[in-house]
């Protein structure tokens, strides 16, 4: 009876997983359409979503702390922002877990493939927003990998990465972005 009740809950748990797809002039919400790639990359536990903010650029600015963080303005280029947000426990005003991935690319860019100091081409920055004295904030990417190919209609990104100076969970995306 326990497995059948432990099979059943199971099924039901799969069975209900749902995408929200958003969609508007300048940016696009995309559930990713390999959802055996997002069980990689997207911790469980989480939800991830990825925003395509055409016409756009990301400014890096500083607060009064000295800390990097972006500000998408109308621009030349498309921002790419990732998102993977874990709900704390309701009633919490502090209980909310999230990290955003967020870059900048050239619209005349067909493909792209650069690793780590190069990563500073697209101000990939990396960003921690947590109740974690010490680590909550963000951090410009200097080890990893962007593999990028655009098409006429959408682009496909596969980043690997890591923040030697923090914990963080996510380390490897894998999307393709309706634009």
């Amino acid at each position: 009876m326990k497995v059948y009740t432990f099979l059943s809950t199971l099924m039901l748990v799969c069975a209900c997983k749902t995408q929200n797809i958003v969609d508007s002039s300048k940016e696009t919400a995309v559930a990713s359409e390999h959802q055996n790639h997002k069980e990689y990359y997207c911790p469980q536990g989480g939800n991830c979503t990825i925003k395509c903010h055409k016409n756009s650029s990301m400014v890096l600015e500083k607060d009064t702390t000295e800390r990097y963080y972006p500000v998408v303005k109308k621009g030349e280029g498309t921002v790419i922002e990732f998102k993977f947000l874990i709900k704390g426990p309701e009633g919490t005003l502090d209980g909310d877990y999230s990290e955003t991935i967020h870059f900048e690319i050239n619209k005349t860019i067909g493909t792209l493939h650069i690793k780590d100091e190069n990563l500073e081409q697209v101000n990939l920055l990396f960003g921690k927003h947590c109740f974690c004295k010490g680590e909550a904030g963000y951090y410009k990417v200097k080890e990893g990998k962007l593999i990028l190919q655009k098409a006429k209609d959408e682009i496909t990104i596969d980043l690997f990465f890591t923040i030697p100076e923090i914990s963080h969970k996510i380390f490897n995306i894998k999307e393709k972005v309706k634009l």
